[in-house]
């Protein structure tokens, strides 16, 4: 039986021939584009010329570089899910079962023998990557004849050849050399007669004479070489999202100018900032609790209501009207939970935005 599961060798070979042949074509286009680069330079001017440079390492790393790094990466893991892959299409071979002993095809009897068993897509009309089910071969004990089923014991239906000019039956000779097996077909109507050639010779692979210098170069084996094609890597994502940064600032120049203007008061300096303002409209001994320093920076307050004719509502509604005002230009804000009330003492928590994204988010809230 055909075994899927090769040498850990068989893949990784395989792996870095087809890392190799994409290297190779990427190849061709960056070589295009140095001919054509260098011939449109001044007379003077040479290709080591830091602008020059810059634009012939971008081209590489577009067309090759990249690429390489991205195989690079992956081999490991590429590698352990092909191998994983033809595993398990050799346990579900191993563990197929014919649902019921099958009768042989040509004499009728039982007690046939499996000489093979294989995964093949069942039917004409599939995709390629539709699941494949188990084909049993058997040979029959008795008439020494071969049939095949399927796993659930359905009987393996060959096409009948036919003939081409009068799509009647045809009868078949078979004669093989060491160079092929050629099938003479003959229909039993008309006589036409035609063949079938199949190529036994096999054609010995040429010897790949750059192979191994490429795998060292290509597969990145080359430490030297695989850390320069890292450090341009990351300079080059570094300038791009420097780029992407430089123009988000551009566009949103707006909402920059604005962060710009919120103050950033220090804790100490919340105490003139709110208790005046809530002292013009009668909130007294306005004082602030131990902060709470964590990722993020939180400070609690309170003060007493001096005007005995406010309700609850009213008073917790006005004061949270009067921190809202005092902190609207500052990277602090009241918290969600609100402000608590109770016998005229009231209490709540504001929390600082420190980090210039969370400004930018204050900055659009305001507008």
């Amino acid at each position: 039986m055909y075994t899927h599961l090769k040498d850990r060798h068989y893949y990784e070979d395989l792996y870095d021939r087809l890392t190799i042949e994409a290297a190779r074509r990427g190849m061709v286009h960056y070589d295009k584009f140095l001919t054509e680069f260098e011939s449109k330079l001044p007379k003077c001017e040479k290709l080591d010329k830091p602008g020059n440079a810059f634009a012939v390492n971008v081209f590489y790393m577009q067309t090759v570089g990249n690429e390489l790094i991205h195989c690079y990466e992956k081999r490991e893991s590429t590698i352990g899910e092909w191998m994983a892959r033809d595993e398990s299409l050799d346990e579900r071979i191993a563990n197929a079962r014919l649902l019921e002993e099958p009768y042989c095809h040509h004499c009728g009897k039982q007690g046939l023998r499996i000489t093979d068993k294989s995964l093949m897509h069942r039917g004409e009309n599939y995709e390629i990557d539709d699941p494949k089910e188990v084909l049993f071969m058997l040979q029959c004990p008795h008439c020494e004849k071969n049939s095949a089923f399927w796993e659930d014991g359905t009987a393996w239906e060959v096409k009948p050849t036919l003939c081409p000019k009068c799509n009647s039956d045809v009868t078949h000779k078979t004669s093989k050399t060491k160079k092929a097996i050629t099938i003479t077909y003959t229909c039993t109507s008309c006589d036409h007669c035609f063949k079938d050639r199949m190529d036994l010779s096999t054609k010995e692979e040429e010897p790949d004479p750059h192979f191994d210098e490429d795998r060292i170069h290509f597969c990145l084996v080359d430490k030297e070489f695989r850390d320069r094609l890292f450090t341009m890597k990351r300079d080059f994502e570094g300038m791009a999202q420097l780029g992407k940064e430089m123009q988000e600032k551009r566009d949103n120049k707006h909402i920059y100018d604005a962060v710009k203007e919120i103050k950033t008061p220090k804790i100490a300096e919340l105490i003139p900032l709110l208790s005046e303002p809530l002292e013009k409209e009668g909130y007294i001994e306005f004082h602030l609790d131990k902060p709470e320093l964590g990722r993020d920076v939180y400070v609690g307050f309170s003060c007493l209501d001096s005007k005995s004719d406010r309700k609850d509502y009213d008073s917790r509604k006005t004061l949270k009207k009067l921190v809202d005002s005092a902190l609207e230009d500052t990277n602090w804000r009241l918290m969600s939970d609100g402000i608590s009330y109770r016998l005229g003492y009231l209490n709540g928590r504001v929390k600082a935005y420190e980090s210039i994204d969370d400004r930018r988010r204050l900055a659009k809230w305001r507008g």
